[in-house]
C-alpha cells in the first residue's frame, strides 16, 4: 500500500507542468490556495499559471469572469489586478457632473443612470464610464413615451424599463405597468402584452411605489397613505403578463427579490409587542389571486430584536438584483459574482410623536438568508427569534441613509455620506471578507498602507442607540474606510452618496448635479 500511494506521488510529480496546472484548474479556490502551500513545484505552477492566477483574483474580488470581452485571460488579469488596486486605494482616474433634469424620478442600475423628464415624458440615460475597465461613457434618450411617467426602473443586461404611469380619477385610479426597451423606447419584444394592470384601492392621491425585475419576474409595492396605510404586493411575469402573487397587507412596508423564486419582504410588526420582521416568501408557492398574508407562501421570518420603539418606515434594498449579468453591449472583463451581495434593511423609529427619529441600518448577507431558507424549506412555516441569526450573521449601524438617493448599496459594498463639512467625506464599508482578509496579510508586506481599516470586533449599539429593548451586538467580517469624495472639486454642498459597480455618485440638491467618480 505505501509503495503504490509512494508511486502515485512519484508519478504526479513527473508530470509536464502544464498538465498538473489543467488538473488545479478543476479545484475550487480554496483548495488551489491549499496545494499552492504543499512543495515548491506546485507553488510554482500555481505562481506562474495566468490562468489559476486569474481565478484566484476573481475570487477575492468576488467577481464572475465576463462573457463578452475581448481580451485574453493575461488581459483580464492585469485589469482584474488594477481594478482591485484602485478600490483599495480609491484611485478613481476620473471624475464628471452629470445635470439633474426636470423630472422627479430616477434610476441607477447596471452603471447606467437614468432620469425621468416631467416635461417630455421622456427618459434620459448616461452609460458611467469605467477607464480600467475600457467602458465608455455613452448619452441617450428614450423619447416620448406617450404618458406621464410617475416612476419606472431598469433592467439593463434584458434591455428592459418597466415605466409606471396612473390613469383614472378618485376613485377609480389605475396603474399600468409598461414594458418597454432601455435602447429606444419602444414595446419591449420578448414581453406578450405591452403592460400589466393594478387597479388601486384607496381615495387618496399620496402613494409610494416601489418597482424591481428579476430574470422574468417583475414586483411591484404600492403603498396607499390614506387614513391608515394600506399595501399592495403584487408580482407578475412580465414575458407572459401572468400575475403570480397579490398580497394585501398593511404592515407589508419594503421588500427585495433573494433569487427569482424568493422575496425578502419588510414587515413593520405594528401590533402591540411584535417587533419588526424580515419574511422570506416563495413565489411558486403563492397563489395568482389576491390572498392574506402569510397563508403558506411563508418559508420562515426572521425577527428584529425587542423593541420599545414605533416604526415609522423600513426600506430594504440590494443591488444587483440575482441573475442580472453586464448587456452584451458592455465588454467588461469581468463584474460582481452574483454568489453573495449585501441587503441593506434601514428602519425609522421614534418612542412617540415628541421623541427624537431614531435611524438604523441593518446589513444581512445572502448567505445569511440562505441559511435559514435551507433550514426551513419544506417545513412549517417559523418565527425564528433575532439571536438565532443576527448577532452573527448582520452587522448593524446607527445611520441615517437618504429616503430619496437610496442607491447606496452594490454587491458587498455600503455607502453614506458624512453630514459634516458640506459632505465632503463619505464612509464605505466592504463586507467582502476575502478582500479583507487580504488586507491584513498586506499589512505584514510593504504594501502600502490602505485606507481600509478591518471590522473585526462585534458591534454594539445599546450605547448610542434607544429603540430596542435588549442589547444589540452583532459582527460581520469586513472593512471601512473613510474617503474624500470628488477631491479638488468645487464646492457642490453634497447631499447624499451612491454606489454602483465602477463607481460613486453623489448628488446636490443645491446646485441640481451629480458628481461621479469612476474608475
Amino acid at each position: 500500500m505505501i509503495d503504490d500511494q509512494q508511486g502515485a506521488i512519484e508519478a504526479a510529480f513527473s508530470l509536464p507542468n502544464e498538465l498538473i496546472a489543467i488538473v488545479f484548474d478543476e479545484l475550487d479556490v480554496v483548495s488551489l490556495l491549499r496545494c499552492k502551500e504543499v512543495c515548491r513545484l506546485f507553488h510554482s505552477v500555481i505562481t506562474t499559471n495566468v490562468q489559476l492566477l486569474y481565478k484566484i483574483e476573481l475570487f477575492f474580488g468576488r467577481f464572475e469572469n465576463g462573457r463578452h470581452c475581448n481580451l485574453d485571460t493575461a488581459g483580464r488579469l492585469r485589469v482584474c489586478r488594477q481594478y482591485q488596486q484602485a478600490w483599495n486605494n480609491f484611485a478613481f482616474p476620473d471624475s464628471q457632473f452629470i445635470s439633474m433634469q426636470d423630472g422627479h424620478t430616477w434610476e441607477l442600475s447596471g452603471g447606467v443612470l437614468c432620469q425621468a423628464m416631467q416635461s417630455r415624458s421622456a427618459i434620459t440615460c448616461v452609460q458611467l464610464p469605467c477607464k480600467i475597465k475600457d467602458i465608455p461613457e455613452r448619452k441617450w434618450t428614450i423619447n416620448d413615451l406617450g404618458f406621464p411617467i410617475r416612476d419606472f426602473t431598469i433592467d439593463t443586461s434584458q434591455n428592459l424599463v418597466v415605466a409606471l404611469e396612473i390613469i383614472g380619477v378618485i376613485p377609480n385610479l389605475t396603474c399600468n405597468l409598461h414594458f418597454r426597451t432601455l435602447m429606444t423606447g419602444e414595446h419591449h419584444p420578448m414581453a406578450a402584452v405591452p403592460s400589466v394592470t393594478h387597479l388601486l384601492s384607496d381615495m387618496h392621491e399620496e402613494f409610494r411605489f416601489l418597482i424591481q425585475i428579476c430574470g422574468s419576474r417583475i414586483a411591484f409595492l404600492c403603498q396607499e397613505h390614506g387614513d391608515d396605510l394600506n399595501s399592495s404586493l403584487v408580482v407578475w411575469d412580465w414575458k407572459s403578463g401572468q400575475q403570480k402573487l397579490f398580497i394585501r397587507d398593511s404592515d407589508i412596508r419594503s421588500f427585495s427579490f433573494i433569487t427569482e423564486d424568493l422575496l425578502l419582504v419588510g414587515v413593520a410588526g405594528t401590533e402591540e409587542d411584535e417587533s419588526p420582521r424580515l419574511d422570506i416568501i416563495s413565489i411558486n408557492s403563492s397563489s395568482e389571486e389576491m390572498e392574506e398574508y402569510m397563508k403558506g407562501s411563508c418559508i420562515c421570518s426572521l425577527e428584529y430584536p425587542k423593541m420599545k420603539a414605533n416604526v415609522l418606515d423600513m426600506l430594504i434594498r440590494s443591488e444587483p438584483t440575482p441573475g442580472w449579468s453586464p448587456s452584451q453591449t458592455v465588454q467588461t472583463p469581468f463584474f460582481f459574482a452574483r454568489s453573495d451581495r449585501i441587503f441593506t434593511v434601514t428602519l425609522r423609529v421614534t418612542a412617540d410623536r415628541n421623541s427624537t427619529e431614531e435611524c438604523t441600518v441593518l446589513i444581512v448577507p445572502l448567505s445569511t438568508i440562505m441559511a435559514q431558507v435551507e433550514l426551513f424549506t419544506g417545513t412549517r412555516k417559523r418565527n425564528v427569534p433575532w439571536n438565532q441569526w443576527g448577532p452573527n450573521g448582520s452587522y448593524m449601524l446607527l445611520r441615517t441613509p437618504s429616503e430619496v438617493w437610496v442607491c447606496y448599496v452594490y454587491g458587498m459594498k455600503f455607502i453614506q455620506l458624512l453630514p459634516w463639512n458640506k459632505g465632503k467625506f463619505a464612509r464605505v464599508y466592504d463586507f467582502n471578507r476575502y478582500a479583507a482578509r487580504r488586507d491584513v496579510c498586506n499589512e505584514q508586506t510593504t504594501e502600502p498602507k490602505l485606507l481600509w481599516k478591518r471590522l473585526g470586533m462585534p458591534q454594539s449599539l445599546n450605547l448610542r442607540c434607544s429603540a430596542f429593548d435588549e442589547n444589540v451586538n452583532t459582527y460581520l467580517p469586513g472593512r471601512v474606510a473613510t474617503i474624500e469624495v470628488i477631491p479638488n472639486g468645487d464646492s457642490h454642498d453634497w447631499d447624499a452618496a451612491m454606489i454602483s459597480e465602477d463607481n460613486i455618485i453623489v448628488i446636490s440638491s443645491f446646485t441640481r448635479s451629480y458628481g461621479c467618480m469612476a474608475m
